[in-house]
């Protein structure tokens, strides 16, 4: 009985001894492309979700933004507060920003953009907006008269969309623009254009906090709001619990939370994901299928045979389910390897272009590891199903059937 079960595997190696070099070479290339199609664009709406989450993060929110407590407009002592934040465990940095509630002006054009007033040595522990800079310089802290402001503000062009169509056209470095607040203009000059590719970002103006305290003497240590980051993402609600221990009594939100849109971006490109991936499992499926029905069809009358001198058709149907298992793992092995030693590092140098973010390839191991039994289980069933229609065939339509 033991003897009999070492039949499939026997069959099977012989098989594959006897089989066409270039032929078995073929469907295994076909089968690590099923398999590359299945986590390309996973990988792919990977990289473009981090990429947008990593603009929000670096550009906007930082990994944790805190707003002023409920019934304030403001949060008070910011430079207390900021002390505060920063020797938590687990805090890496923390600016402040004060919204300047003011219309920008330049050569007859006008429009109302968010302007912030922000400490810039502070600014750029947090965000990356400095390192951004693709026309002019930084801001200085004691600068009193520059302004910073971002690509949609300036740009002249009309066309893509983020574009901002009452745009200040023209408007560059070394230009005097208008910066309207309460019933006064104060002049500022453009020190610096800068440009992240999120649309959110680059509709902001900066300003130092000594320009405010010139347009506003009044102005006391005050902040709308803080942005924070941290040692390691994804560990913000352990920071923000931190923070509360600490006596931080502002509203804390984790950037996901402070970034309403995040969730919808996320939800749909699972959406197509989930979608996408399917029709990867199908053309897998497809593709095992129609290898072994073309080798089963050219083997029908060595099928029959097998029957004749007493092959049990379960033996048979056993040696398709191993050679599947050997044409789905040899291309699974190809592909990954064609997959992290080829086109990962081809788009890590060369990225998608994307308006919202450079988005690389980026491969989840859990789902990796989930798409590679997917495709293993798949092709053993796709090629199940001619093999066990095939030894339900007469035996003597077997063997003759196929001359």
């Amino acid at each position: 009985m033991k003897a009999e079960y070492k039949i499939p595997f026997i069959l099977s190696w012989k098989h594959l001894l006897r089989s066409n070099k270039w032929t078995l070479s073929l469907i295994i290339f076909f089968m690590s492309i099923a398999f590359i199609n299945m986590i390309f664009v996973p990988s792919l709406f990977n990289g473009i979700v981090d990429g947008f989450n990593k603009q929000i993060i670096t550009t906007t929110t930082g990994n944790i933004l805190i707003t002023p407590r409920d019934g304030k407009d403001f949060i008070s002592d910011s430079s207390e507060t900021i002390n505060r934040i920063e020797s938590t465990d687990g805090v890496t940095a923390a600016s402040a920003q004060m919204l300047v509630p003011g219309t920008l002006k330049f050569d007859g054009k006008k429009g109302s953009w968010s302007i912030y007033a922000i400490n810039p040595d502070q600014e750029k522990k947090v965000t990356t907006v400095s390192e951004k800079i693709i026309d002019g310089e930084y801001l200085d802290p004691s600068d009193e008269t520059g302004i910073l402001l971002g690509n949609d503000i300036t740009s002249t062009e009309t066309t893509n969309e983020g574009d901002n169509p009452f745009s200040l056209k023209g408007a560059s470095v070394g230009d005097t623009v208008a910066v309207i607040f309460g019933n006064t203009e104060y002049e500022f000059t453009i020190r610096g254009i800068f440009k992240t590719k999120f649309n959110t970002a680059d509709q902001r103006g900066f300003i130092t906090q000594e320009a405010l305290k010139k347009m506003n003497p009044g102005y006391v240590d005050e902040a709308t709001s803080i942005s924070v980051t941290i040692n390691l993402e994804g560990d913000e609600e352990n920071v923000m619990q931190s923070l509360k221990d600490r006596g931080v009594r502002e509203n804390i939100y984790s950037w996901q939370q402070a970034s309403s849109l995040m969730s919808s971006v996320s939800d749909s490109f699972l959406s197509i994901n989930v979608i996408l991936s399917i029709f990867g499992v199908l053309i897998a499926a497809i593709t095992v299928f129609i290898v072994i029905y073309i080798d089963i069809s050219s083997r029908r009358q060595e099928i029959g045979i097998l029957r004749a001198i007493g092959i049990r058709p379960y033996l048979i149907r056993a040696m398709y389910i191993i050679l599947s298992a050997v044409y789905s793992v040899a291309g699974v092995l190809l592909g990954t390897v064609l997959f992290f030693a080829i086109i990962v590092p081809y788009f890590n140098a060369h990225p998608f272009v994307l308006p919202i973010a450079d988005a690389k390839l980026l491969v989840n191991p859990g789902d990796f590891i989930a798409r590679l039994e997917t495709l293993i289980w798949v092709a053993i069933a796709a090629g199940l199903v001619p093999a066990v229609t095939i030894t339900r065939t007469k035996l003597l339509d077997a063997i003759w059937g196929s001359k």
